[in-house]
Order: structure tokens, then sequence, then C-alpha cells
């Protein structure tokens, strides 16, 4: 994604940041909610994690839950950790739960402090409840 806007001169990088992030989710409110679930499904995301927040504005569950489920399963490891926690903010935002208060289905479908084969159930879990 290129930013129409040159971008200014900052003084730390918080401001920086927090520019780059408003000017990529001005990016990805003006686009279709099919182009935002084509791009998370092929693995691109941004490095600011706002195409989460702004998928979640735009879909509904049942359009984003297989999409999202999958993102969850395929990123492992640490390296992974803050992809997966915007990834199931999105998800459960999208299932009515509010982003301060997660379930411990959640928390245990993000992080992987038990190990991934237990990751792994929470989202055999998470997945059987959506079915219902």
């Amino acid at each position: 994604m290129q930013n129409r806007l040159e971008p200014p001169i900052f003084s730390n990088w918080q401001e920086a940041w927090e520019w780059h992030a408003r000017e990529t989710y001005k990016h990805f409110a003006q686009q279709p909610e099919d182009k935002l679930l084509a791009q998370i499904a092929a693995g691109s995301y941004d490095e600011y994690y706002t195409i989460w927040y702004s998928l979640r504005e735009k879909t509904s569950l049942a359009q984003a839950a297989p999409i999202l489920l999958d993102v969850l399963r395929r990123e492992v490891g640490e390296a992974n950790t803050l992809i997966r926690y915007h990834c199931a903010a999105a998800l459960f935002y999208l299932m009515g739960y509010a982003d301060d208060s997660p379930p411990s289905l959640r928390l245990r479908v993000q992080w992987d402090h038990d190990g991934e084969p237990a990751r792994q159930e929470a989202i055999d879990e998470l997945e059987q409840s959506l079915a219902q």
C-alpha cells in the first residue's frame, strides 16, 4: 500500500506509528469487504494491525468466521502472537464480545501459554460453538 500523502516529520516513533496506522486504516476503510477478506486469507496483513479493525466494521460473523478461524489455526509461534491477538479480537467482536472483557476462550485461542496443541484445541472448541 502506498500513502498518497508525504508523511510529515515526526519527533518520535509513536507519532510516526500513529500517523502511518491512521493512513493505513483510511486505506482499508475504503476497501470492500471481499477484498479485505481475500487479503487476510492470503496472509497479507498490515504492520499496524488496522486491517482487523476495518474488517470488523464491514463484515458479518458468517462471512468472516471461516477465514479468521483459518488465520488463527495457521499463525503459530511467538512471531505471530500479535496477528493472532488482533484476529481473535476481530472474531470475538463479531461474536458480540467487547474488547475490554475478553472471554477465557478468546485468551486460549490467541495465546499459546499452554502450548500449541492446547491452543489448537481451543480453536476446535470455538469452531464447534460457531457451528451451533
